[in-house]
């Protein structure tokens, strides 16, 4: 509030100094202005120096006014009229005393600040009392548990002097009880802080590339896991506010047909994006900065450190998520960057796998799909729930130094309720049939220049926004290529829709979703390489543990540890010992393993995650039984590979 201009000089106490003084802040206690009658005052005796008594007083004054302006209180000036100014000079707030320069008798300046006292608490301590009880639902008990109330009652006698002093016994034991609640909040806050750290400790390092699908991992971090049911329904928009006018200005200043009737259009639509990775995270970001009314994000991996350098929506550090979202859902973790980027928009993370049970809810509940996966597996069952929903698809991919973007089963604006609109290759007439050998190349395992999926990303975002406005051309009937070593954009025309293919042509085969996931028996999903059918030729005791090699390693025993690995990998971290002959080089360097072994050290196979070793062990065991070289003793594979050593046997090593 304003002080008149006669109002005494009064400085800002600092918060931490009123709280840590030595005589603290009094419990507020609710004034109850009823029963009170017209001359009874409210007043803090802390102790028997009137000096110290009036110090206090003033310190008390502006801690409550700080207190009350934070929850928006707005207390006018107290009444003046019977305050002497000429008695009082000057006061220092910030002295830890409180030392009064004075002009005149302490006497009147007690009784003139005494009357400036009781006005103020009758204004604020309602306000006060909501405050405190706002942060701890305890404290109104503390402060109503019967005891004399510590803020005293004090009757203006002829002199001016007060009366009526609280109890100092019961007011100490208020301050002691009020002092072990706020203790007992604290530790309990600590306690807190210490689990949920703890918990992202433990899935620091918990492996998105698991063996089996069902094996999803879980995320300890999520306050709350979001459901489809909290997909909301949009409402056209049929005005812009002012707040959203300043912030999408510069795309209503557009003059190549977006303006005001793009804007409205975007922040009426719905978008639904699987994966919130390379390709999801620059996607993700340009649609909510640019207003799309609600979007949902379909991902089930956890952030990891690995994927920080290409995928910016998340961090290694967030002072919102316990100082770290390493191990945080990526959902989640995108939703919350989105968020702090365009907090005016709506947002669903889901924490769930795409799968047949759940992708037409999901695909039917938006106005466009962005795939943005990393798996065979999702492309195609997107693709069928698009073309059974009758949903544009934009689809991005990128791998290495290169990336592609198009855009499937779209119809323009002018064209969805006529049943002749032009119809182009869906991805099924583009690739009939999973391909098992190049459907399990990914990112972790053939490596990829950071910013090749951000840049596929961004021209996902602009297709999307295109798609939902009208305006350009929309990629439905091109491939785009793009290679970034040498710089270069390459435009390839679609083939017009396949006569036979599965989903798309009058001989569909594929008229269900179920009929989806029958045909993808073979295809990798996400996070998943199949496992060679050729595993199950290996006998159970050419298995090991990652824990029981090592304790043979322990223990001195000579053998020879094979890692198959491709050489750049195999460069990047390695175990002691080992030698590097990768599985595409292995049949033709048997003659090296034999050589190595020497009829007496047993083979073990190692590889990143215990699917080349697996195929390594078969081949050099076929050779074994064919008797083409007789000095391999033995040939044993190591369950797991790397990923398990870093979980089960050595944390500090390598992930990636």
């Amino acid at each position: 509030t304003t002080q008149p201009q006669n109002h005494p000089t009064i400085q800002n106490h600092p918060t931490s100094h009123i709280f840590t003084h030595d005589r603290p802040f009094p419990p507020i206690h609710h004034v109850n202005h009823q029963q009170s009658p017209p001359t009874t005052t409210t007043m803090s005796r802390p102790d028997e120096d009137p000096d110290a008594d009036m110090s206090s007083l003033y310190v008390q004054a502006n801690a409550i006014r700080g207190a009350t302006s934070d929850i928006g209180s707005t207390l006018p000036p107290p009444t003046l009229d019977d305050l002497d100014v000429d008695r009082i000079t000057s006061f220092d707030a910030t002295d830890a005393e409180g030392e009064f320069r004075k002009s005149s008798s302490r006497p009147a300046a007690r009784r003139d600040l005494a009357r400036w006292w009781s006005n103020v608490l009758s204004r604020v301590s309602r306000s006060a009392s909501s405050l405190l009880s706002q942060h701890s639902p305890n404290l109104n008990e503390l402060l109503e548990g019967g005891g004399q109330n510590p803020i005293a009652t004090v009757e203006e006698e002829g002199r001016g002097t007060c009366g009526g002093r609280p109890s100092e016994q019961n007011a100490s034991e208020e301050v002691c009880d009020l002092r072990a609640e706020v203790e007992r909040l604290k530790e309990r806050i600590r306690q807190l802080e210490d689990t949920r750290a703890e918990e992202l400790r433990d899935s620091r390092y918990r492996p998105s590339n698991s063996s089996e699908v069902s094996s999803k991992p879980t995320n300890a971090a999520l306050p709350f896991l979001e459901t489809q049911s909290h997909i909301p329904t949009l409402t056209t928009v049929q005005t812009l506010q002012p707040q959203q006018i300043s912030r999408y200005s510069r795309q209503l200043l557009l003059s190549d047909g977006f303006g005001l009737a793009g804007q409205k259009k975007l922040l009426s639509s719905s978008v639904l994006v699987v994966g919130a990775g390379g390709i999801g995270s620059t996607v993700l970001l340009y649609l909510a900065a640019s207003g799309v009314g609600h979007i949902t994000i379909v991902d089930y991996d956890v952030v990891e450190m690995s994927n920080l350098h290409r995928q910016i929506i998340h961090k290694d550090h967030d002072s919102s998520y316990a100082n770290e979202r390493v191990g945080m859902n990526k959902a989640q973790s995108a939703k919350a960057s989105m968020l702090a980027l365009n907090p005016t928009i709506s947002i669903t993370a889901l924490d769930v796998i795409m799968d047949a049970d759940n992708v037409m809810e999901l695909v039917s509940r938006h106005d466009v799909v962005v795939d943005a996966s990393d798996n065979p597996r999702t492309r195609y069952l997107l693709n069928d729930a698009c073309i059974f929903a009758d949903k544009a698809l934009v689809s991005g991919s990128a791998m290495g130094t290169e990336g592609q973007l198009t855009v499937y089963n779209y119809r323009g604006v002018h064209e969805v309720d006529c049943c002749n609109a032009k119809k182009t290759a869906c991805y099924r007439c583009l690739y009939p049939n999973p391909n098992p050998v190049e459907g399990c190349k990914s990112c972790s395992d053939n490596g990829v220049l950071g910013p090749v999926p951000g840049l596929i990303g961004v021209l996902q975002a602009v297709e999307v926004i295109k798609v939902l406005t009208g305006i350009g051309k929309v990629m439905h009937d091109r491939l785009l290529m793009y290679d970034s070593l040498p710089c270069s954009f390459i435009n390839i025309k679609k083939p017009p829709p396949k006569q036979n293919c599965a989903i798309c042509s009058p001989q569909a085969t594929i008229k269900r979703i179920s009929d989806t996931e029958q045909s993808l028996q073979c295809a990798r999903g996400p996070s998943v390489c199949t496992v060679p059918v050729q595993t199950s030729k290996l006998s159970q005791d050419q298995h090991i543990s990652c824990i029981d090699y090592d304790n043979l390693r322990k223990t001195g025993q000579p053998h020879v540890l094979l890692d198959v690995r491709v050489t750049r990998q195999y460069e990047m971290c390695s175990l002691d010992g080992s030698v590097n002959i990768p599985l595409v080089e292995l049949e033709t360097k048997l003659d090296k393993v034999d050589e190595l072994s020497n009829g007496i050290l047993p083979v073990y196979c190692l590889c990143r995650r215990g699917i080349a070793s697996v195929e390594a062990t078969r081949i050099i065991q076929r050779s074994i039984e064919e008797g083409k070289y007789k000095k391999i003793h033995s040939v044993y594979n190591i369950d797991g590979g790397l990923n398990s050593w870093v979980k089960t046997v050595d944390s500090e090593f390598p992930w990636y």
